[in-house]
């Protein structure tokens, strides 16, 4: 690594406090901007007159950008110029929010969503290692280079330890962090219009770029040439297209009716190709982009598995959402409030999981007691749902799920890098990234929707075979709101017919809870699976070469 100045990145003027509140300042545009806001959906499917899988969709596209940058990671963290790069990517980023907020394009929305997340890595890593030197006076990149590796069994269980409590409180942070800006968002989109959320966002980058200009110095290029060549961009490419189709079946396969939709057969084609092509690449070159040996580790396999199942299961969160939305009524910014909550479990989870970590207790517990947690969250919601459900007791299950989903999700990357040779590191954030933020998330989605439409059909079915006039208190309601709406001046047809609708509209609410109930019944069984699952598998570690 090249020698910097003192106060690198800074000016000799700037005081190491304040130095190091601007550098988490520049968290905050890296974690909250992005393609679209889920948040705001509500208002931007209305004003774009669009569906929610295309906000769905683009959100898997900035997941896909962020899995993208991560075989990079070595290459770009040792460039080091954090003046320059941060003020290239937050003025791109500023780009790409300015087409979203105009365009009505979901081509240019999902591309500039994957642009953005890949720009949201990049600045992630750079920023993070340069606090950590700057704040710590501490070299990370160091901590990861390979050949750096512990020696020995001891030296290894002892840096295990060391990430087991480092680990959580770094996801608590950015965690949090992400959270206060989907509180922004939706105050935003709610208060004003979706396209203030944009607005702000580049007003934001706009004033990180100012704050840059005159706190930071300009550096050189410290090295001959830039570490990434063509080729390695056109890896990236081909790494992202099977996964955007792969999103795209997942996420619009309910809406297109599966495979009788021919783009849903393209899109399986391309994914199969490209796929295949890329497996192909990175087996041949001598210098792949994405090193294909990492997954012949065992812990790796299982940190694989065990990501595939904590964000399966995280899917039922919707639970909450849908029974607000359904019993409740609760607009985005209510809904928002009631996600809050999950900054209270996340800070939880981080403290049982240091704790616990510090007294030395098994992987397989930690495992259990956090799918045992989103097992209880889905028992509340069993147990809740019902016509006359409480917005206040929403928060606990919201609070359980959140304290479980942190435990695991932030000792999973400890366990998968057990004694794992420090070369494989990079292609192993992106294999984390691209089952944790895009195939088990894509795959719980649409599970869940998928299976909460078919018993709502079920449910609808089952409970309209009685209602007719010769059942007592449906024809009582019937009667009633005909006999309303006539009193409102309406004629004898249009009351019948709004008469229909509302019996209707009781059916169907009464459907959803039945079916949210037994959703989240095989929920709770599921998780009792994994956690059985946790317990007996075998966790042996890799033996070391003498």
């Amino acid at each position: 690594m090249p020698s910097y100045p003192k106060n690198y990145p800074f000016y000799n003027w700037v005081p190491k406090p304040l130095g190091i509140l601007i550098l988490l300042l520049l968290f905050l545009p890296i974690l909250t901007v992005g393609g679209t806001y889920s948040v705001n959906s509500t208002e931007m499917m209305s004003g774009l007159g669009i569906i929610s899988e295309h906000i769905q969709f683009a959100n898997f596209a900035t997941s896909i950008g962020m899995a993208a940058f991560c075989p990079f990671l070595y290459r770009l963290v040792v460039i080091r110029r954090e003046k320059m790069m941060c003020i290239a990517g937050f003025s791109l980023m500023y780009i790409f929010s300015y087409i979203c907020a105009k365009t009505d394009s979901i081509f240019l929305l999902a591309l500039c969503s994957l642009l953005t997340g890949f720009l949201r890595m990049v600045l992630m890593m750079v920023n993070l290692f340069t606090l950590i030197k700057y704040a710590g006076n501490m070299e990370a990149y160091d901590k990861i280079t390979p050949g750096n590796e512990p020696t020995s069994g001891a030296a290894w269980d002892k840096l295990d330890i060391e990430r087991s409590i480092a680990q959580p409180a770094i996801y608590l942070f950015f965690m949090i962090l992400g959270q206060l800006g989907t509180s922004l968002t939706a105050w935003l989109s709610f208060e004003y219009e979706w396209k203030y959320v944009y607005y702000f966002m580049m007003g934001l980058l706009l004033f990180c770029i100012l704050i840059l200009f005159i706190t930071m110095p300009y550096h050189k290029y410290p090295a001959g040439r830039f570490p990434i060549n063509f080729r390695q961009f056109g890896d990236a490419s081909i790494f992202c297209i099977p996964l955007v189709c792969i999103t795209y079946i997942l996420t619009y396969g309910k809406v297109l009716d599966w495979y009788d939709d021919p783009t849903i057969r393209w899109a399986t084609v391309c994914a199969l190709l490209s796929g295949g092509l890329f497996l192909y690449l990175e087996a041949t070159h001598r210098n792949p982009y994405y090193q294909l040996d990492v997954l012949k580790l065992r812990t790796i396999r299982f940190g694989f598995l065990f990501y595939l199942l904590l964000m399966v299961l995280n899917s039922s969160s919707m639970f909450v959402n849908v029974f607000a939305g359904i019993a409740m009524k609760l607009d985005n910014l209510q809904n928002a409030t009631l996600s809050n909550w999950s900054m209270l479990g996340y800070f939880i989870g981080t403290v049982v999981t240091i704790g616990l970590s510090m007294k030395g207790v098994h992987f397989k517990y930690l495992f259990a007691a956090g799918f045992l947690l989103i097992g209880l969250s889905a028992m509340f919601m069993y147990f809740e749902v019902q016509s006359a459900g409480l917005y206040e007791r929403m928060k606990y299950p919201v609070i359980i799920r959140s304290t479980g989903m942190m435990m695991l999700y932030s000792l999973i990357p400890t366990f998968a890098t057990q004694r794992m040779p420090y070369k494989f590191l990079s292609s192993w954030i992106c294999t984390m990234l691209t089952v944790r933020m895009v195939l088990a998330p894509g795959i719980g989605a649409a599970l869940y929707a998928n299976v909460l439409q078919e018993r709502q059909q079920h449910y609808v079915t089952r409970y309209a075979q009685n209602v007719d006039m010769l059942h007592p208190e449906a024809s009582a309601s019937f009667a009633q709101t005909v006999q309303g709406m006539q009193y409102q001046g309406k004629s004898k047809a249009e009351a019948i017919n709004m008469a229909a609708i509302s019996t209707k509209g009781r059916i169907q609410v009464q459907a959803t809870l039945s079916a949210l109930k037994q959703m989240a019944g095989w929920t709770l069984y599921a998780c009792l699976f994994c956690m059985i699952f946790a317990l007996i598998i075998p966790y042996p570690k890799r033996k070391l070469l003498t």
